[in-house]
């Protein structure tokens, strides 16, 4: 029997990609090891009665269109990770535009239907790099989910409310944010919400941890194919040093059983049907922002009124 909280069930998403491409070298193909780890997936979350959101890579996408039928075949929300899984702070605001609009654009000719959905590569949306916001409402997008609520190296803005909120714009547009989830604990937000964390905590900790986290805010839970897979960082043809292979392998041989585990407690259920579940409240972005950054977007606010898109119209099927 399935534990039931005041704010479950999670939420289940599932980053769409191919590691050799997204970790190690951006400019490599998506290989077949990718549909293989996410069809493996898509049977666990068949065999535990689970629909989640998977974002997308709309490079992975481009290459195997039917594994993204097969996900929307099987009921899950089809969002979009981005095109070439470039972190946002690497591209200009117009090359970020473009680089969504690309992936939206494939996602939904494959599937037929809108998507409304984003996520980060490597959860890039930081303090600095929040005029995406503007950007992916510009694009369409409704939620994003792609900002962590703690303070670490790479990602995170500490300060960011726990719960989903509607992001208020410089431009009076709106979007939902779903932050991933986090552990409060010593007077700071500590990252429980998947991946690394699932792989490296033992399991019973990890659901103690979401039962604790779901008594006050949604737990948005998230990880990738490719940490289903064992073997792969031994069976690459590539000159991965020791200390990737250990950083990166490490855990992976416990993630299946306890992914089942977490999944056969708790349920799941998809970002959109999590946002749709009640009424959030609203916060102004330039409340986190660096010296009210929002302008950097190449004079895009500026030019367009709040209901006109910078992506190109696609032609009727």
């Amino acid at each position: 029997m399935r534990t039931t909280l005041a704010n479950g069930p999670p939420v289940i998403s599932i980053d769409v990609e191919d590691w050799p491409q997204s970790t190690w070298n951006r400019d490599l193909p998506i290989t077949d090891r990718a549909v293989d780890n996410t069809r493996r997936v898509l049977r666990l979350l068949r065999e535990t009665e689970v629909r989640a959101t998977m974002f997308v890579l709309g490079k992975l996408a481009e290459r195997f269109p039917d594994l993204v039928k097969e996900m929307q075949a099987d009921g899950h929300e089809v969002a979009c990770h981005g095109y070439g899984h470039v972190e946002i702070a690497q591209q200009s605001p117009d090359e970020f535009l473009a680089d969504i609009c690309r992936a939206k654009d494939l996602l939904e000719q494959i599937t037929g239907e809108q998507v409304k959905g984003y996520r980060a590569p490597d959860f890039s949306i930081v303090r600095k790099t929040l005029w995406a916001f503007d950007a992916l409402a510009e694009a369409g997008f409704e939620y994003d989910s792609s900002i962590v609520p703690v303070r670490l190296v790479r990602y995170g803005i500490p300060d960011w409310p726990v719960q989903p909120a509607h992001v208020r714009l410089a431009n009076g547009r709106t979007i939902l944010e779903a932050p991933l989830a986090t552990f409060r604990w010593f007077g700071k937000n500590w990252p429980v919400g998947g991946g690394g964390y699932h792989r490296l905590l033992p399991g019973c900790v990890s659901r103690s941890l979401a039962r604790k986290v779901m008594g006050a805010a949604p737990f948005v839970f998230y990880c990738h194919p490719y940490e289903f897979d064992v073997r792969e960082l031994e069976e690459i043809p590539l000159p991965i040093p020791l200390t990737v292979r250990l950083h990166q392998g490490a855990g992976r041989r416990y993630f299946e059983p306890r992914f089942v585990s977490f999944v056969r407690e708790f349920g799941g259920q998809r970002v959109q049907d999590l946002l749709s579940s009640r009424h959030w409240p609203e916060i102004d972005l330039r409340t986190f922002s660096l010296d009210s950054p929002l302008k950097q977007i190449s004079g895009i606010v500026d030019s367009l009124r709040p209901e006109e898109s910078r992506c190109p119209a696609r032609p009727e099927p």
